[in-house]
């Protein structure tokens, strides 16, 4: 629960919302014993005939004679105490002081009990009618009014309690957003497109509903109790002690259930990203799917998987379940217990139970059923605690989860000073440049190479060879193992990582489009172009024409998941024109035109001779189309990067 510890301190900023939910709190708590301690004078008045003044009256009578038969105890020990003292005993006997002492204190809290019956009297005087029946009704009215304003406070803690968790939950998704765009691929490969997903929606809901059941039913409901308790003690504390024997069971029956729902609660949790992670794979590849006819097999998958989630649920539901009952008998065990001993002062007009003093004077039966009243009521927020500590639990685990990632530090590490690198830059090289994934198998080998701003190089290579890896090293979604990257002989781990990214446009063989329209696509990374530069550029990556001439609405049509809406050639075409139109320093096309046919891509082999000189590219291909517009061609074979001829090249 530490991580939850972390997220209500968080919560802690909103302290005025959560003060004012706690005020609201002890005005419920204290709302709800009162109107059980309001059928207190409604019984008696019912049970007797007489007015609450009348009933006063004569309870200030019996006070009355009962100070003055105190008084006279201590008239008669304190004169008993002075003949000693006058007959210069040394040694008085220490009963005599207890005996002083005691009375005292009777007194003392006989007179406390009359000043306030005194008080309350004229309350009633000058607020209440003289006759019994109305005033019953009018303490049933206060009663409806009361239980108006308890809702209504029932209400606004409903609201600041919702208002404190759901900021601190937009705000933890805000951040974990952020956290997931800025992760380096190694961590991005770590927690997974689902895990990621799951964090951002299941573990969040489940902190937001645990962080308001925490700040509301969590202060709220024990607050209930406390105050049942406390109007039950002031009708007779002993009893109530009585009472409550049974409770260390309660206390071991309601803390061997909370751990096996929260462990049911992590499992529920685990389950969760797998859960997603089958779901973003049947959809994202649906025409991989139905292409191989593979519905069933990814239905099975489901199938599985939200049965190992409803085996989850099924065991929190079947530990909830058992809490209720097991919590509630030993409820109905103190209140049997309460209602045995209860009945037995009042048949016997007893003070004594086996010898155990329970009450000063014998009970009453208007006193006994508030008193079984008011326990009664301290038992049903005692059963919603159950529920309430489930869901803290579920929170708890939850933030164990993202917090984690939250705290995760980055593999690429940005400097304490960062340098500046002139833009444009000279010069590009890659100086013993090593790279592994797994220590043992090696993928890049001492690879060294320079080219020149404005220059242009082709890479080629078998598949597997390390190719893509070194543009994921450019791009610096990676550091190297060994060796250096540098920018006028300026390390790239000695720039800011969005430094060197700004300088850098990619056009890759997995053409990513957002679901949004052409124009949007094209100029995403370029927010402050125009659509007329937007357009220009279209028009150099030779995509206008399909865009105005086979799409619907031109540039203002949707793409679609994905661009699934577009051919394979006309998405690598769109991403082209979003590269072109960001005027990097580097542009790097890696298997750029894959999906092109070969008309579009002589045309775009054409744009991109015109735009040598303007920035540096790199060009991972097999086409000779492109490998032609290089000034030097490299291959990478296990690793290792050498030059090749144009000559050897041109005759491969």
């Amino acid at each position: 629960m530490k991580n939850f510890r972390r997220a209500v301190r968080d919560s802690l900023h909103h302290w005025p919302a959560i003060v004012m939910a706690t005020l609201c709190s002890m005005g419920i708590a204290t709302l709800w014993s009162a109107n059980i301690g309001a059928l207190f004078p409604v019984i008696e008045m019912t049970l007797k005939g007489d007015s609450i003044q009348d009933w006063l009256k004569d309870s200030i009578s019996k006070d009355e004679a009962e100070l003055a038969r105190l008084t006279s105890e201590l008239k008669i020990v304190e004169a008993e105490y002075a003949a000693r003292l006058a007959q210069n005993q040394s040694e008085l006997p220490a009963i005599i002081d207890k005996q002083i002492i005691q009375a005292n204190k009777a007194l003392a809290e006989q007179q406390r009990s009359t000043a306030w019956k005194n008080w309350f009297l004229g309350l009633t005087n000058n607020y209440l009618p003289h006759d019994p029946f109305q005033t019953i009704c009018c303490i049933m009215g206060i009663l409806i009014v009361s239980t108006l304003i308890k809702h209504l406070m029932m209400l606004a803690n409903d609201l600041l309690i919702g208002h404190v968790s759901t900021s601190i939950v937009r705000s933890l998704r805000l951040k974990i957003f952020e956290k997931s765009l800025a992760l380096d691929r190694q961590s991005f490969q770590k927690y997974g497109t689902s895990g990621l997903l799951a964090s951002l929606t299941f573990s969040i809901e489940a902190l937001s509903i645990g962080l308001m059941n925490f700040f509301g039913a969590a202060i709220r409901e024990p607050l209930r109790i406390v105050a049942c308790l406390i109007g039950a003690s002031f009708i007779c504390w002993r009893l109530l002690v009585l009472s409550l024997i049974l409770a260390p069971f309660l206390i071991f029956v309601v803390t061997y259930f909370n751990r096996r729902i929260r462990a049911a609660a992590s499992s529920i949790l685990g389950k969760n990203a797998g859960f997603h992670e089958v779901i973003l794979e049947a959809l994202v590849n649906i025409t991989t799917v139905q292409a191989y006819t593979m519905e069933k097999h990814e239905q099975h998958r489901f199938e599985r998987c939200t049965q190992g989630m409803r085996r989850a649920s099924m065991k929190m539901i079947l530990y909830t379940g058992l809490s209720k009952p097991f919590t509630e008998l030993i409820g109905v065990g103190m209140i049997a217990i309460t209602v045995c001993a209860g009945a037995y002062l009042i048949v016997n007009q007893a003070t004594h139970i086996l010898f155990i003093k329970i009450s000063n004077e014998p009970m009453t039966l208007s006193g006994l059923l508030v008193f079984f009243g008011l326990l009664i009521g301290a038992s049903d927020p005692l059963r919603k605690l159950s529920g309430v500590f489930t869901s803290i639990y579920m929170g708890g685990i939850a933030a164990d989860s993202l917090y984690p990632l939250l705290d995760d530090s980055s593999v690429l590490s940005e400097p304490s000073q960062r340098i500046a690198i002139p833009r444009p830059h000279r010069q590009l090289e890659l100086s013993n440049v090593s790279f592994h994934y797994n220590p043992k198998q090696p993928v890049l080998k001492n690879i060294n190479l320079i080219v020149p701003f404005g220059g242009t190089i082709a890479i080629i290579g078998s598949n597997g060879s390390g190719k893509s890896t070194l543009i994921q090293l450019l791009g610096r979604f990676y550091d190297p193992v060994e060796g250096q990257i540098l920018l006028d002989q300026i390390d790239y781990r000695q720039a800011s990582v969005s430094d060197i990214r700004q300088r850098i446009a990619l056009v890759s063989q997995t053409t990513e489009l957002f679901n949004r329209s052409v124009m949007e696509n094209i100029r995403y990374g370029s927010p402050e172009s125009t659509e007329e530069e937007a357009i220009e550029a279209a028009k150099l990556a030779h995509a206008h024409e399909f865009i105005t001439n086979s799409l619907a609405d031109g540039y203002s049509t949707v793409v679609g998941q994905a661009g699934q809406r577009l051919s394979g050639g006309q998405r690598q075409r769109i991403a082209l024109a979003r590269a072109i139109l960001r005027k990097p320093e580097i542009l790097i096309l890696d298997e750029s035109t894959s999906q092109v046919d070969m008309a579009s891509e002589l045309q775009i082999r054409a744009t991109l001779q015109t735009m040598k000189g303007q920035f540096t590219t790199i060009i991972i291909t097999h086409r000779e189309a492109l490998i032609a517009l290089a000034d030097e061609v490299f291959e990478i074979q296990n690793g290792n990067l050498s030059q090749v001829s144009m000559h050897r090249n041109g005759a491969a």
